[in-house]
């Protein structure tokens, strides 16, 4: 199996903390588990794997570097097409593991709330403009956080519980090895019993994909104003229930972040380059967000960025065995919003790796 993989280098800087250092680290010669992929899925898989006293490495080419830091940093409750057996209440097992944790990632729970465009709603309105009025449809569970804190303390975590980190491993291949597997990255290798690949949107192997859509999220950052949020009635974080999808959320700063366009991935043909398409589908979100309250209409952009979004052509995350290597399993398929789902996806494949070396199951 080799590896393709998307470059982000073009797709601008989210406005994050800067992702923790980790200790310098070779990759060990073997391991019982291997995973690709150190954003919240694979460091919430290796948490609840060590946690098991299971052997596990987990190998990034930049931890804090990937689609978990390039978020909006909103945590809902439920999937893309609601509620889905295994991700219920998903935000409340994160919402749990962060008090336990003492983990500061500025995480509040004021819930998410639905907006509808439906003019045939009785729904009330709340003075906002985009493709029609919208309308307040509903409240579901959710908050937000800062994702790279979040990530920087899973990451100590992982660390404390004796999960062996290895940064800068830019995997190429999982290939067949004496009845095992071995995860290559240049000169560098590890044996394995079984590879866990949590790079969702990142990466994908030739001549298979694990998810049927993928595309490029574009969201910004405006400028720092501490009456903004109050003056045009944004209380709570909140996305709208039909496309074109549009989310928002305040920074405790007071800038406030706005998505989503969408730029195809990979691109098709004759469309341009990956930076000519990020810039413009920059400005098509500069003018949604400038055309959404009167007193957005001048606002200064502090930022644009992207991040990668794969998902499932059902719209829930999965777990997705390759059909050439069977002890290789993919997690992800988001679709955005993913942190609780990534979360709970997590340890979900820690449960696949438990069942499939014939273990004792523990439910993390």
């Amino acid at each position: 199996m080799k590896l393709d993989a998307l470059s982000l280098g073009e797709l601008g800087e989210s406005p994050w903390a800067a992702p923790r250092k980790v200790p310098p680290a070779s990759p060990p010669s073997d391991c019982e588990v291997v995973i690709v992929g150190a954003g919240v899925t694979g460091i919430s898989a290796a948490i609840a794997l060590a946690g098991r006293h299971v052997g596990v490495t987990v190998v990034d080419r930049k931890i804090g570097g990937g689609a978990t830091t390039r978020s909006g940093g909103i945590v809902l409750g439920e999937t893309l097409v609601g509620p889905v057996p295994g991700f219920d209440r998903c935000e409340e097992r994160l919402r749990d593991w962060i008090a336990s944790e003492q983990v500061s990632c500025d995480a509040t729970w004021p819930g998410c709330l639905e907006l509808t465009r439906d003019a045939g709603s009785s729904a009330p309105e709340i003075g906002w403009f985009d493709q029609g009025r919208i309308r307040i449809a509903d409240q579901v569970p959710g908050g937000v956080l800062d994702p790279a804190k979040l990530l920087n303390g899973m990451v100590s975590t992982a660390l404390r519980s004796g999960v062996h980190l290895v940064d800068g491993m830019n995997v190429d291949r999982v290939e067949p090895d004496g009845g095992g597997l071995r995860v290559t990255a240049g000169h560098a290798s590890i044996a394995a019993r079984q590879v866990i690949m949590a790079v969702d949107a990142l990466s994908w192997r030739q001549h298979f994909d694990p998810w049927e859509q993928r595309t490029i999220t574009v969201a910004l950052q405006t400028v720092v104003d501490a009456d903004l949020a109050e003056a045009i009635g944004l209380r709570q974080p909140f996305y709208t229930d039909e496309l074109p999808l549009l989310w928002g959320r305040t920074l405790p700063d007071g800038s406030l972040l706005f998505g989503r366009e969408l730029i195809a991935w990979p691109l098709p043909a004759g469309t341009g380059t990956l930076r000519a398409q990020f810039v413009a589908a920059g400005d098509r979100l500069i003018a949604r967000v400038r055309g959404l309250h009167p007193r957005l209409r001048e606002i200064g952009i502090e930022r644009v960025w992207a991040g990668p979004t794969a998902r499932t052509s059902v719209g829930a995350p999965a777990l997705v065995e390759d059909p050439v290597l069977g002890e290789v399993v993919w997690a992800g398929g988001y679709g955005g919003h993913g942190l609780a789902q990534a979360f709970v996806l997590g340890r979900a494949a820690a449960d696949w790796a438990s069942r499939r070396r014939g273990g004792r199951i523990k439910t993390a």
